[in-house]
């Protein structure tokens, strides 16, 4: 009897510190490591630029276990990676990426990565370039070579007697030509996106969104398309929703055109980051494309948050 009670105590005693060292195990950080975190310092939102500056992106990430890289995106497209000098990470890391700027609205990203490969929420901001404008070259100076001594002065024509009430001759002088205007977007023949814009500009859940959209025709004629937005979240390739297709005449220069105004986040949480993108719809085919900038450099993307 007393054998079998002492072997009872000591399976308990043991099943007793299993339970311990597993707890002890559980807070040695084994569990899942919080994100990084970053911050972008400079530039601030809205800020103006013009087309051919460097923009210098300054931001602050910051994570227990170190950080191991940041990247810089522009309208989704990753263009700048950099790691701290310290092969292990950091905890506090600040840098400046670098990137040169074409005409247009940009979204400006920045993701932090620790050691483990856990990444960060974007820190987003928008900035507007504006297109350079084309230089007119200025004419050189008019060197005045004076005469030799010695030479006989010029004779100046002598006026012509007018006989009363005969008309007076009028001297005409050579119309100036002025130069044309620089032209602020040029872009081959065809239909472009310039940028989108968010109304309202701080949208909150169940709030439905509008998205307005500045279209650069450089045709001869008004163009007819059907398009819409759809909405990504960060490094996200199928889109979160979108807004129902329109059709609408396009005409020739610069115009604004809104989407439909039903799409919206619903329910109860946080704060979601997003990017709107524009795309015309092929009636044939149905299959989607993204409009481009008149760059060239891809489809206009921006940036947005939706809070409770």
């Amino acid at each position: 009897m007393p054998s079998r009670f002492i072997r009872a105590m000591t399976l308990f005693i043991i099943v007793a510190g299993l339970g311990v060292l597993a707890c002890d195990l559980s807070t040695l950080g084994l569990g899942s490591a919080p994100k990084p975190k970053v911050t972008i310092l400079a530039p601030v939102n809205n800020a103006q630029f013009t087309e051919g500056d460097e923009i210098q992106v300054q931001s602050t990430s910051t994570d227990s276990s170190g950080i191991a890289r940041v990247e810089l995106a522009v309208d989704g497209a990753t263009v700048a990676t950099d790691a701290p000098p310290i092969p292990k990470g950091q905890t506090l890391f600040t840098l400046v990426q670098r990137w040169k700027a074409t005409p247009g609205q940009h979204t400006l990203s920045v993701r932090a990565f620790n050691a483990s490969g856990a990444a960060s929420d974007p820190a987003l901001v928008t900035i507007v370039v504006a297109p350079a404008l084309a230089r007119v070259p200025t004419p050189p100076p008019t060197q005045v070579v004076p005469p030799p001594l010695g030479a006989p002065s010029p004779t100046l024509p002598q006026p012509l007697a007018t006989q009363p009430g005969a008309p007076s001759a009028t001297a005409t002088r050579p119309a100036t030509r002025v130069p044309p205007s620089p032209t602020r977007i040029t872009a081959p023949p065809g239909v472009w996106a310039v940028s989108i814009r968010v109304e309202p500009k701080d949208p909150k859940r169940g709030q439905f969104v509008k998205f307005v959209v500045t279209f650069l025709n450089t045709t001869a004629t008004p163009q007819a398309y059907r398009w819409r937005i759809r909405i990504f979240e960060p490094d996200k390739r199928n889109s979160f929703g979108d807004t129902s297709p329109i059709d609408s005449t396009i005409p020739v220069g610069t115009s604004e055109l809104a989407s439909a105004e039903n799409w919206r986040v619903g329910g109860p949480g946080d704060c979601m980051s997003f990017f709107a993108r524009v795309f015309w719809i092929d009636p044939g085919s149905k299959q989607e494309t993204e409009f481009s900038k008149p760059d060239g450099t891809g489809g206009p993307a921006t940036a947005f948050q939706v809070c409770p």
